[in-house]
């Protein structure tokens, strides 16, 4: 019968019917996230492949709808939805919602997973290394310039740090821990670009490196390089996150989503009166001054005293209101998997299979709850908000 059905519709047509197609739902943004939404069955239907340009990039590709930022010289197509481990600012939020916000309706900002920041290394060497805390702060302001100045590494030789060149959400949540936690001589800023992030500037010698993929290129090239880097990427090019010569320890732990879990479990979701702020969607680990400064943040955590200490979370970005209905369904089928609670319809083995953290039960459940109950003011596609705007197809 459809065979019959498409020799119809073709005779009706006599040739001049334009093909129909899904609507196409394209996104990129980070590259600590890549491989995880280039993984089979991660992307629901409609979803175009994933383009990783960093989160900087990402961002803006997204705030001002320019696909150019994902394949230069293209601005025929629309941005629908972006990753970025780099937190949206109140000043982005606000810009966005009076530029835009009319037309296209409000943002949405939902963590999508926990994540580690993995320290890989090439040193040759017999010893596994584990970095203080202190240590670490040394080694990316400068003031550690040899192997041989960490105890234990049974290492000699200059120490070449390598950082990310562009404007990159690794870095962000990298700078965002050493901000909290190092006492050097100079301080370090929360910035998605690290050569400014140090205000003595990044380490003599230092090698800069554009996205993920480059920056463990030039670490695997350049013995005694050091990086800071998504446990995904150290784990599928360096030989795995239990490698112990390839992979830094910090104060004794492995970046291993298990030694984050018990830190991610304890943060509370966004109260239902908060919900409405995409700001306050994603939590932020920081130090005790910052929290005083700023008691009324729901969004900000201390970092943990036990576990890996440097993590964060890597997030999602799409609009409540979408142009067309079909992609409005996508999105909507897209947040149903990835947040569900049952463990064969969603994409907690993806997530886990990548070295990221699926996000606790209580959080998927706020996520839900919120964005894809239709009675929700909040929710993907509401008619009462979404009439007659959205993102354009």
């Amino acid at each position: 019968m459809f065979k019959h059905l498409s020799r119809t519709v073709a005779l009706l047509c006599g040739g001049l019917c334009a093909p129909v197609a899904m609507a196409e739902v394209n996104g990129g943004g980070t590259t600590l996230a890549q491989p995880l939404y280039q993984t089979s069955g991660v992307l629901t239907g409609g979803f175009a492949p994933y383009i990783g340009v960093g989160s900087g990039a990402g961002k803006i590709a997204f705030l001002n709808n320019d696909y150019s930022k994902f394949v230069g010289g293209i601005t025929t197509k629309n941005v629908h939805w972006v990753a970025s481990d780099s937190k949206l600012r109140p000043v982005e939020l606000d810009t966005y919602a009076f530029a835009h916000g009319a037309a296209w309706g409000p943002l949405i900002q939902v963590p999508s997973a926990a994540t580690s920041i993995a320290i890989p290394f090439n040193k040759a060497g017999a010893a596994g290394i584990d970095l203080s805390v202190n240590q670490l702060c040394g080694v990316f302001s400068g003031r550690l310039t040899d192997w041989s100045q960490i105890a234990g590494s049974g290492r000699t030789g200059p120490i070449t740090v390598v950082y990310r060149a562009e404007s990159s959400g690794t870095t962000e949540l990298f700078t965002r821990f050493l901000n909290a936690k190092c006492a050097e001589t100079g301080t370090f800023s929360v910035a998605t670009n690290f050569a400014s992030s140090y205000s003595g500037g990044p380490p003599a010698g230092a090698l800069s490196a554009v996205h993920s993929e480059g920056a463990m290129y030039a670490v695997n090239a350049t013995q005694g390089a050091i990086t800071y880097m998504s446990p995904a990427y150290a784990a599928s090019t360096l030989a795995g996150l239990d490698d112990a010569t390839k992979v830094a320890r910090i104060a004794g732990v492995s970046p291993a989503p298990a030694n984050i879990s018990a830190a991610i479990a304890t943060l509370s979701v966004p109260a239902t009166a908060n919900r409405a702020n995409p700001g306050n969607w994603v939590p932020v680990f920081t130090s005790i001054a910052m929290l005083n400064a700023n008691p009324n943040d729901p969004s900000l955590f201390l970092y943990p005293t036990t576990g890996y200490p440097i993590l964060g979370f890597t997030n999602l970005i799409f609009s409540q209101c979408y142009a067309d209905a079909t992609q409005s369904t996508q999105v909507r089928n897209f947040f149903t998997r990835h947040y569900n609670a049952f463990p064969t319809v969603n994409n907690d083995a993806a997530i886990s299979a990548n070295r990221l953290l699926p996000l606790p039960a209580a959080w998927k459940t706020a996520i839900r709850t919120t964005f894809l109950t239709a009675s929700n003011t909040l929710s993907i596609g509401n008619p009462n908000v979404c009439n007659g705007i959205g993102r354009p197809l």
